[in-house]
């Protein structure tokens, strides 16, 4: 069961993202866009694009500023102590990405968080995309319709620059659910929105 970061506030944690936001403030000139549009309450799935390695702790800390997410991570970090602790105890969730056929654990575990009316960050890309453009993976699509949640788009920029202290811009976008297909076909259904997502996602500018 992962733990419930919308209700439970560890003040470790309020402590760690505070850091991660004056960081960024002062060091990568971070704006954030469209912070607004993201519900306090309520299931969610906040879908964002991967460019690298900043991209979680910029998007994480200051959406803290509305509501604490739950995050998928790589099984990896968690045999890290302590530090895969404070992941668990934070609301991280643990995938295997080599596992043939998905995690089937970290799905469940997704589930269940946005049954308790988590929101959860995703990148459907599935890694970092350098510069490529990557096909998305299903399962923003299965968790949109396995939970009910709606998906919100959000969109990175200039973070691969972040080494070099570029500003970063983090904006939010567009709002979508997941409609079972009258066809019953869900592997083609789950294809094209994940897709939709995408462009959702590709569709924000950094233009105010």
């Amino acid at each position: 069961m992962p733990a419930r970061p919308h209700r439970d506030r560890p003040l470790l944690l309020r402590l760690v993202y505070f850091t991660l936001r004056s960081f960024f403030r002062v060091f990568s000139r971070i704006e954030v866009l469209g912070l607004e549009k993201v519900p306090p309450e309520g299931p969610l799935i906040i879908a964002c694009n991967h460019l690298s390695n900043a991209d979680p702790p910029a998007l994480l800390a200051f959406l803290a500023l509305v509501r604490l997410p739950n995050i998928i991570a790589k099984k990896e970090l968690f045999s890290i102590w302590p530090f895969g602790r404070f992941l668990r105890d934070w609301g991280a969730i643990p995938v295997d990405r080599a596992r043939e056929g998905g995690d089937l654990g970290a799905l469940r575990g997704c589930l269940t968080a946005l049954r308790q009316d988590g929101c959860l960050v995703i990148f459907p890309e599935g890694t970092r995309a350098k510069g490529r453009k990557l096909k998305p993976k299903p399962g923003v699509a299965l968790m949109a319709h396995k939970s009910g949640a709606p998906v919100l788009a959000a969109r990175i920029f200039n973070s691969e620059n972040f080494s070099k202290l570029g500003k970063i811009t983090i904006k939010y976008g567009a709002t979508r659910s997941f409609e079972a297909p009258a066809d019953g076909d869900l592997k083609a259904a789950y294809a094209r929105f994940s897709e939709a997502v995408m462009s959702d996602i590709f569709s924000i500018t950094e233009e105010r």
